[in-house]
């Protein structure tokens, strides 16, 4: 809380210091903490809502295809 952003007025960092040391908002910190953790394949954004693993698995998709249509010797 000491440290406030340059952006933004002091009371309303101080507001939200204190609206985040809250009980419920505690609470619900932890458990997205725990559900992140339950979830690695799915917590993980590239780009918009596609997770890391559907990334990955589309790239991988890409280049087994990218490989069978310009095999060797294919112009």
């Amino acid at each position: 809380m000491d440290y406030g952003l340059v952006w933004m007025r002091r009371d309303y960092w101080e507001s939200l210091c204190h609206r985040w040391a809250t009980g419920p908002w505690q609470e619900r910190s932890h458990a997205a903490k725990r559900n992140q953790a339950a979830h690695l394949e799915k917590n993980m954004q590239t780009s918009g809502s596609v997770s890391y693993a559907t990334h990955n698995q589309k790239l991988e998709t890409y280049d087994r295809t990218i490989a069978d249509r310009y095999a060797e010797g294919t112009p």
